[in-house]
């Protein structure tokens, strides 16, 4: 109740304890059907044995839905499945809907609602995140501001005993706030459900999945979680891919992905251009590209040979483009324009220019007048990168250490990753989710 009310939100807040007179300066009730007027929200945090009177309770003063936050159902065995059973029955008879129990809540930027155990919320975003997992979930929303994602809305599904992830995608489809909506999944319930929805909602946004629970180990221990399913995960696989849903590995993968699928318009075919100062990275990022199932074309005799204009003569005006390690500004600003207009080209990989390594070399200079040099050079190369309809991603090696340095592209719409086998698996998932909404018209 109190991230309720730190976090901002303007509605009335009624706390319920038959014990005492007053919570946080605010008038308690002893039930929720002493409540005057309507509630549209109750916040279910009490001992699992009560809750089915709860509900009753909520049914009595027509709740139209409610948040379970309280464990002890059916993750635990036979009994708390009888009595989740109990509450899914009372609800459906009493037209209340809920989401839990065993999660930690919801929250919604826009309704300034932090209905979590942290009063939190992102300034803004378009992302809506649904995590089977109460406390890594909510600890994925809390990093994602730090990475470049804002997440609009949040919810905690924990066992999913009546609204379940599918009720959820269907929803946000709906969301105009909302462009893209983000899973921490252990299991699905319903397969054929999820998948017939997962298909439509994604043609309208996309879809971006972690997957746990793939091994046996994991398996067993998502069941004991949240009560999941985990079932077979090569059928996972193949549902994910006919649905239009990217599948990522990991946390650092879910939120690369979400930021290219924000940001990038789609490419068309797999022909990825790299151009970078540093060989080792090209040859790297290429690798990674290719192993991935993209292409690294020529690019054509005239795009060449205005690169080589700009670059020295040792340079390679191929495909990966190497400005070598001189700095040239005029190579820097004018090569992404070329190869970007390039014919061959759907796409580019960049190695941007990072605030760390140029103060290195040049230490007596002070640290903020090359930030304010790297800022002058980003806000031309924005303007190139969106003249054309074709996805830009950045890679500096020490954007988790510079953090302004990155954040002046991502706040104009260009992804910044700090491995080239990063930004490879991101432009692998714009043309992953490209290639369903082809195959989908």
């Amino acid at each position: 109740m109190a991230a309720i009310m730190k976090g901002g939100y303007r509605g009335q807040i009624y706390p319920i304890n038959p014990t005492v007179d007053e919570v946080e300066g605010l008038r308690c009730y002893p039930s929720i059907t002493d409540v005057p007027g309507p509630v549209d929200l109750a916040v279910v945090v009490v001992p699992s044995r009560t809750v089915p009177q709860i509900m009753r309770e909520c049914a009595q003063k027509k709740v139209p839905g409610a948040v379970i936050i309280t464990s002890g159902f059916g993750e635990t065995g036979e009994e708390g499945r009888r009595l989740q059973q109990e509450i899914v029955k009372i609800a459906h008879e009493g037209n209340v809907r809920f989401i839990g129990p065993n999660c930690m809540g919801v929250c919604s930027s826009p309704a300034k609602l932090s209905a979590l155990m942290i009063p939190f919320l992102h300034a803004k975003g378009e992302v809506a995140f649904i995590s089977q997992s109460g406390g890594y979930g909510m600890q994925l929303y809390l990093r994602a501001q730090n990475v470049g994602v804002g997440i609009s809305k949040f919810i905690s599904s924990g066992n999913e005993a009546d609204l379940d992830c599918v009720d959820y995608l269907r929803y946000f489809a709906e969301d105009e706030d909302i462009r893209l909506i983000a899973l921490y999944i252990e299991g699905i319930k319903n397969g054929r459900k999820f998948f017939e929805a997962a298909r439509g909602v994604s043609k309208i946004k996309p879809i971006v999945v972690i997957k746990v629970g793939t091994t046996d180990v994991g398996s067993k221990a998502a069941s004991s979680h949240t009560g999941a399913l985990a079932g077979s995960d090569r059928i996972y696989t193949a549902a994910f891919r006919q649905s239009g849903v990217v599948r990522t590995s990991n946390a650092e993968e879910m939120f690369d992905a979400i930021k290219a699928l924000l940001y990038c318009p789609l490419p068309k075919r797999e022909r990825i251009a790299v151009i970078t100062n540093s060989g080792g990275v090209g040859v790297e990022t290429a690798d990674a590209c290719v192993q991935l199932g993209m292409c690294l074309p020529t690019l054509t005799r005239e795009s060449q040979v205005k690169i080589m204009e700009v670059i020295p003569p040792f340079g390679n005006p191929r495909n990966p483009v190497d400005l070598t390690a001189s700095l040239n500004m005029e190579a820097f600003l004018k090569v992404p324009d070329i190869v970007l207009q390039d014919e061959n080209v759907d796409g580019v990989i960049t190695l941007g220019l990072g605030v760390s390594i140029i103060h290195a070399m040049f230490p007596d200079t002070p640290r903020e007048a090359f930030l304010g040099i790297i800022k002058g050079l980003n806000d031309q190369l924005v303007k190139t990168y969106k003249k054309y309809d074709k996805p830009v991603l950045v890679i500096n090696p020490a954007a988790d250490m510079e953090v302004e340095a990155a954040k002046l592209l991502e706040d104009n719409g260009i992804p910044v990753y700090v491995t080239p086998s990063r930004a490879a698996r991101a432009m692998a998932a714009l043309l992953e989710y490209k290639r369903y909404r082809e195959a989908a018209v």
